[in-house]
């Protein structure tokens, strides 16, 4: 008969995260592991499986949380675009409180893709959800008069997804955060159409 755990898996799990989150899939030795968590090797493989499996329930975690935020704070109060525009700076300011790591999504697709088939399927779906909940946002823009005509709300999503993922690989080189914010300003000018006259003008 096997023995009740004694640790919560949910804390578990959230310092496997913050392990991988600052040093990297390969880099995290089983050690580390061991160190960090506080539990032994046997516990480790009989609670999770191998490092990868570890690795994965993390993985999710990390993307399940960042759902519930859009999901949370994207709704159908107040102007859609200056909403939009707070949740992205909001998911840019989260992912700086790792010690500078960046995003935890965008480091692991960066580190094991494409060779890591399961890491690539969640990424998948976290970036689809994400264009799901920004298409819907920019629907609604659209419907207020927000949104450019020139744009359609699929397009806008799919421009601020990248956008958002690129600006995590872009500012480990520049992390001043004046230069997310203009980013984001001259997407959003593009967005609600008013960057057209200047563009013209070129």
């Amino acid at each position: 008969m096997s023995r009740p755990r004694t640790f919560d898996e949910d804390t578990i799990l959230d310092r496997a995260m913050l392990l991988f989150w600052r040093k990297g899939y390969e880099a995290t030795a089983m050690s580390d592991l061991v160190e960090g968590l506080g539990l032994g090797r046997g516990s480790i493989y009989a609670a999770f499986g191998d490092k990868h499996r570890l690795f994965l329930r993390a993985l999710t975690r990390y993307l399940d949380h960042q759902s519930r935020l859009l999901a949370s704070a994207l709704s159908d109060d107040g102007p859609a675009l200056a909403q939009l525009r707070q949740v992205l700076e909001q998911l840019l300011q989260a992912d700086e409180s790792c010690s500078g790591a960046g995003c935890f999504s965008v480091n692991s697709m960066a580190e094991l893709l494409p060779h890591d088939q399961e890491v690539a399927a969640l990424a998948r779906d976290s970036l689809q959800t994400a264009e799901d909940a920004f298409t819907r946002q920019l629907e609604r823009a659209a419907g207020d008069g927000e949104l450019s005509a020139a744009v359609s709300p699929r397009q806008g999503a799919m421009l601020l997804v990248t956008l958002v993922q690129g600006l995590q690989i872009v500012r480990k080189a520049q992390p001043d955060p004046a230069y997310a914010i203009s980013c984001l300003d001259a997407a959003f000018a593009l967005l609600d159409g008013t960057a057209a006259p200047a563009m013209a003008a070129r």
